[in-house]
């Protein structure tokens, strides 16, 4: 099983390959829009990307709830609870 730390560097690098910030720039107040660019078809690939590197499946509704890295992490981890 993942630890969370080793989760939230996994999603930090995800979100850095789609959005070119480095990953040491990623925080984790940072908005997924306004913060760090991500439009919707990002948004798209960002979840998809998730859905594949946690094999787990994100109903879109609650994708779109997320706003910010923090909210994406704690999806993450409720799925992979």
């Amino acid at each position: 099983m993942m630890h969370q730390h080793d989760q939230e560097d996994r999603v930090r690098q995800i979100l850095s390959d789609l959005t070119a910030v480095p990953v040491a720039e990623i925080k984790i107040g940072d908005r997924l829009r306004e913060d760090l660019g991500l439009d919707s078809v990002g948004s798209m690939e960002l979840l998809s990307m998730l859905a594949e590197e946690f094999d787990i499946d994100v109903e879109m509704e609650e994708a779109a709830a997320v706003a910010d890295v923090a909210g994406l992490m704690a999806l993450a981890r409720r799925h992979l609870e």
